[in-house]
């Protein structure tokens, strides 16, 4: 994780408190928003209108980081398609960074990860591959404001088709891929590897238009393409499903769409996801931005206009909502090994059995992170432990470590 003087990295004039439902709850949280833009127009030489609106937007938002989909248009006429480099020019004047920072930016396919903070393990795609490209990269948060660093998954799925058509077999083909690889970095060795619970994220627009079943693969690591992308693995560190975050429209809804057209002949749907490991955060503030419901008071204190989520200038056609989430990272103990949030029998029972054999992770008993399982581990657990235990003023020998064993998981049981 980066070590760096707090406020380095951070932005030069951080968005104040409006008192409406767009503030983060605590200074600390990790602002986190996907916003598909409609093939770049954000950017002033391209739609100066739209550019404006955006710049509104992400002024009142002030994320963290921001996941963006359709930059790089392939459909314009007598225009140079947008790059990540062309994302962190704008930022950089929109947004500038306290110190002369520069944004920092990665992109794979039409997704563009745009951080405050610098970013590493940069991938374009999983391996196996799945449908389409993606933006991958590891956020290297600051020690002084945060407990961990934090992985992104940034998607934008396959449009269109019928429950059970081709393109909904696409999409499908990604989850599995995103599943699989997703289980390859909480396992080490082979492609990727992420220190155990490091927080991570899924985010972008998914495209869920007929069958439901790539959302819930992602959710529940249900991978239909076994020859392809191996067993069912349920995707959180702790072994159970991911979360679906679900924000509500301006924060209290009813409504949670994230896509509307009223000239389409599509009805308005939810799109657009942030599906997270909930074992490694918990969530503060949550919406979809519509400014077109807010109220006259909530616009005039967030310095918004009414139109600035849509692509028109009427109020019909809306294309993507931004999303945004605010994360709160779980700082865990060292000897924590299960990441259960709490330091018990269980971990010891870990610690148990890595001791003086072959095991060298975190999670099977290395609290130091030394490279093996050893004495000083016990006592990390020891003095980590959430309830009061017999003092042991030396690690016990190897001769005696099985008596010593019975004599705390007999008091650990007994407290718990």
């Amino acid at each position: 994780m980066l070590t760096l003087f707090f406020g380095a990295y951070l932005v030069g004039r951080t968005a104040a408190q409006t008192g409406t439902f767009v503030d983060r709850q605590q200074a600390t949280d990790l602002r986190v928003v996907t916003y598909n833009i409609l093939w770049d127009t954000i950017f002033p030489d391209n739609d100066l209108i739209q550019a404006n609106k955006f710049e509104r937007v992400l002024t009142t938002l002030d994320p963290d980081v921001l996941n963006l989909q359709e930059i790089g248009n392939p459909f314009c006429q007598g225009c140079i398609p947008k790059t990540a480099e062309d994302v962190r020019v704008l930022l950089n004047s929109l947004a500038p960074l306290a110190g002369g920072g520069s944004w920092q930016v990665h992109q794979g396919g039409d997704n563009v990860i745009a951080s405050k903070y610098p970013l590493s393990m940069k991938e374009t795609n999983t391996f196996p591959s799945g449908n389409r490209f993606q933006a991958i990269a590891l956020v290297d948060l600051p020690d002084a404001q945060f407990s961990t660093d934090f992985y992104f998954m940034n998607n934008h799925y396959k449009c269109c088709d019928n429950p059970g058509g081709t393109e909904d077999a696409q999409r499908q083909q990604q989850s599995d891929a995103i599943v699989n690889w997703l289980r390859d970095a909480r396992t080490p060795g082979d492609g990727v590897d992420l220190p155990p619970g490091t927080p991570f994220a899924v985010v972008g627009d998914l495209n869920i238009v007929g069958s439901l079943q790539p959302l819930n693969t992602l959710v529940d690591g249900n991978i239909i393409d076994e020859s392809n992308y191996g067993s069912d693995s349920p995707p959180d560190w702790d072994g159970s499903s991911l979360t679906d975050a679900h924000p509500l429209q301006n924060g209290s809804g009813p409504d949670d769409y994230t896509w509307r057209n009223d000239n389409s002949n599509f009805d308005p749907g939810r799109l657009d996801y942030i599906i997270y490991s909930d074992s490694t955060v918990n969530v503060g503030n949550q919406f979809v931005l519509n400014t077109f419901d807010m109220s006259p008071a909530e616009l005039v204190a967030t310095g918004l206009h009414p139109l600035d989520i849509t692509v028109d200038s009427i109020g019909v056609r809306y294309d993507h909502l931004p999303i945004i989430v605010d994360f709160r990272l779980f700082d865990f103990a060292d000897s924590d090994f299960n990441l259960s949030g709490s330091v018990d029998g269980d971990d010891l029972s870990i610690w148990e059995a890595g001791y003086q054999a072959s095991a060298t992770t975190h999670t099977e008993g290395d609290a130091d992170r030394n490279g093996e399982v050893a004495g000083r581990d016990f006592l990390m657990w020891q003095q980590e432990y959430t309830s009061a235990i017999p003092s042991l003023a030396a690690v016990p020998e190897p001769v005696s470590i099985t008596l010593m064993l019975t004599c705390v998981l007999f008091a650990s049981t007994r407290r718990r």
